[in-house]
């Protein structure tokens, strides 16, 4: 990757200048005092599996409050635009899309949790995001790096979602709703709407909260007027109708043991009159120019995600002298993908996923500078999916806007992924100033793959060309992992360390895109098999990744500065066949290296300023070489920066983000590009109303989104790229209104 600094640097002076001009600017209240130091160890984090303080781990954690995403959230951003913006070493976020596909955490990727539950799946569907409303978050802890002690797809870290609960209220009853709009003023389409209330009660026995969270969006419009082009890969967020209902109840057993139960209940879906036009009897396909976003569109089967989630937790202090936390939980997943054209038939995906499974962790303290963690885990996944294939006379006679159900077929082979894995961290002072960490995970995985005929076999049964067909063999494989991981902390004052870390994660790729792959003959309308991905004979075996950061942070409550640098190295390599969108396990390494900081200052007179940004590089061991990966799952370089000022009652924020360059050797290319956010909120204090207002993609840049052109190097061979042009939204106006009793 060949990136201009100092010319791309440039372009986000405007926000990221004022750092430099802080001097010994010391922050102040309104009567012109410095404020309180905070130091470090004010802080506690929980996704590291037992509660600790930042000033303590010896790993790169952010963390994010609600307020700061209340904040965003009601100015018209979404969580994943918020972690994009805020968080070094998360990936910039594409405008409009429901994927988060290749958004990485460190360029690997993250496991998403809400309140420790896996949002991750066996098959990698890349919705994590598409999972809960801002209105409902308490704060996002991020943990950067590879992680043994969660194992399992947490190569790039790990994102805790961390809900509100009753116990964060104050005592008694309160009450908050919030709505608002945004647009572009295009057309009369071009309307977003949300809405939220919620309802708290805390007492010294027993607290509970329950939510409900809408919102739906009209068109998308670009910097030039025109409507986007739909998403007929993972679907964006246009035309989309969004409920969050979550409940929460917890019992304060006695002041050492709660018991706590959680609910949630979400469901995101499509319904869309604008479609993507493929010209008469699908000349568009022959001639890109006849592509084009039409009014009209009718499909029986719409993009959607739809969850259920039920959570419980049980905390005892005091078992046999330690601690005890232990967590069950249960998530149905159904997942629905827009009609795509597959060749020589068009089909709609859906993908339904069970997941449930426990943890349960004890926190030991034998002597006072040592602190054990240990405990088992184990969960299970299970995936169904199926193909819906559309009438394909109708779909060729209204130019693919019109999809009708004509049969259903499967999709991948039905796949059980069972887990069991047992963890030890320790952690000790082994001076006033330095703190060791150790650990050691091993995690047990068993993988049955059923009995599959390929899919193209399968259509042509479904649409007469052939009347039977051999089925690829299933069968079930396990494997195991051996993770470690080791750090040291050192405290050079009680506002700054410095730290190293050395840890291990590892990820199984996607046996729903590597088995039940196979190649057929046909003879007499039956089609025997060849050869196919079958678990006898090929087996999927885990990729270990080897992790290495080097940091340093300060925050004495009017300078903050996080930096790192780190490097990821993992012994295989995961390839997606573009024809075919199977996937294959190669033996090349992988490594991601880079830098990644986030700073902060307070000035006075109500002024602060921010920078963030990460710098990283890709590269894949080929013929005794290093090159650079694909742009189909590499992750771009950042840089961003904002200053803010607040007043009595009103506050103002100007973000900006620069998206670098990036190419790949074989031709495919992100083009970067520049965007800025203008926000700001009023409160009136005696009413508790708050005014929220943005202006987002503040100068109306015209642009095409990291995924837009992600899609067209992993599609491309499937269809022309011109239908894989998602571009980003143009210029958009939001204001809300929130009240709270």
């Amino acid at each position: 990757m060949i990136v201009n600094f100092r010319a791309q640097a440039s372009r986000l002076a405007l926000c990221v200048a004022a750092v430099a001009c802080a001097g010994n600017a010391r922050a102040q209240d309104a009567a012109g005092e410095p404020e309180a130091v905070v130091q470090l160890d004010d802080i506690t984090v929980t996704a590291g599996r037992s509660p600790q303080r930042i000033s303590e781990t010896a790993r790169t954690i952010y963390v994010l409050d609600g307020d700061r995403i209340q904040a965003k959230a009601r100015t018209g951003q979404t969580l994943q635009q918020i972690l994009g913006q805020e968080i070094p070493s998360f990936d910039a976020v594409s405008s409009g899309a429901r994927t988060s596909y290749g958004q990485n955490l460190r360029g690997r990727t993250a496991l998403v949790l809400i309140d420790g539950v896996s949002l991750n799946s066996a098959r990698g569907l890349s919705r994590q995001f598409d999972s809960i409303d801002p209105f409902n978050i308490a704060r996002v802890e991020v943990l950067s790096g590879a992680t043994a002690l969660y194992g399992g797809n947490a190569t790039g870290g790990i994102i805790n979602i961390i809900t509100k609960k009753g116990k964060d209220a104050a005592p008694g009853v309160h009450g908050e709703v919030t709505a608002g709009l945004e647009t572009g003023f295009n057309r009369k389409d071009d309307v977003d709407r949300n809405a939220a209330g919620a309802v708290t009660y805390n007492s010294e026995r027993w607290d509970a909260r329950l939510s409900v969270a809408g919102a739906r969006s009209g068109a998308f419009y670009d910097g030039s007027g025109t409507i986007l082009v739909p998403d007929i890969t993972q679907t964006s967020t246009a035309f989309n109708g969004r409920v969050d209902v979550m409940g929460s109840f917890g019992l304060q057993i006695d002041p050492g043991r709660r018991l706590e139960i959680g609910a949630q209940h979400f469901r995101s879906a499509q319904d869309s009159n604008y479609g993507l036009y493929y010209g008469p009897n699908f000349a568009a396909l022959r001639d890109p120019s006849l592509f084009e976003t039409r009014k009209g569109y009718k499909s029986d089967f719409d993009p959607q995600t739809q969850r259920s989630m039920v959570n419980a937790s049980y905390t005892d202090s005091d078992v046999f002298g330690q601690e005890l936390l232990v967590q069950g939980f249960y998530r149905r997943e159904e997942v629905n993908f827009h009609p795509f054209p597959y060749g020589s038939y068009f089909g709609g995906s859906e993908q339904n996923t069970d997941y449930y499974g426990f943890k349960t962790a004890l926190v030991a303290q034998p002597i006072d500078k040592l602190r054990i963690t240990y405990g088992v885990d184990g969960d299970k996944d299970q995936l169904g999916s199926r193909l819906h294939i559309f009438d394909l006379l109708t779909a060729a006679q209204t130019g693919g806007l019109t999809f009708e159900t004509s049969g259903i077929t499967g999709l991948y082979p039905k796949i059980d992924v069972e887990t069991i894995a047992g963890f030890a961290d320790v952690s000790y002072d082994a001076t006033d100033k330095l703190t060791l960490t150790g650990g050691a995970r091993y995690q047990y995985v068993k993988t049955k793959v059923g009995s599959f005929v390929g899919l193209a076999q399968q259509v042509a049964i479904l649409q007469g060309s052939a009347t039977s067909a051999d089925a690829i063999s299933g069968g079930s494989t396990n494997y195991d992992a051996l993770l470690f991981n080791a750090g040291a902390t050192y405290r050079l004052t009680n506002a700054q360390q410095v730290y190293a870390n050395f840890s291990q994660g590892f990820e199984l790729p996607d046996p729903a895109k590597y088995y039940g792959v196979g190649s057929y003959q046909l003879s007499g309308g039956h089609y025997t098999l060849l050869n196919g991905a079958s678990v006898s004979g090929s087996a999927l075996d885990a990729i270990k990744t080897n992790s290495f950061e080097l940091g340093y942070r300060y925050n004495d409550g009017v300078y903050n500065l996080e930096t790192s640098a780190y490097y990821s190295l993992s012994d295989r390599s995961i390839a997606l066949n573009r024809t075919t969108l199977a996937i294959d396990v190669e033996k090349q390494k992988r490594r991601v290296y880079g830098v990644e900081a986030k700073a902060g200052a307070q000035l006075g007179n109500g002024f602060e300023v921010g920078a963030v940004g990460q710098w990283l590089d890709t590269e894949i061991r080929d013929g005794g070489r290093w090159r650079n990966d694909t742009v189909g799952s590499a992750s771009v370089s950042k840089l961003g920066g904002h200053i803010g000022w607040q007043g009595h009652g009103l506050s103002l924020r100007l973000d900006g983000q620069h998206v670098f360059d990036l190419s790949d050797s074989a031709g495919y290319k992100i083009q970067g590009y520049t965007l800025f956010d203008l926000t700001g909120a009023y409160t009136f204090a005696a009413a508790d109303v708050t005014l929220n207002f943005g202006v987002h993609n503040l100068f109306d840049k015209n642009y095409t989104t990291i995924w837009g052109q992600r899609a067209k190097a992993l599609y491309g061979a499937l269809a022309d790229e011109a239908i894989f042009d998602y571009r980003g939204r143009g210029r958009t106006f939001a204001a809300s209104v929130t009240k709270t009793f």
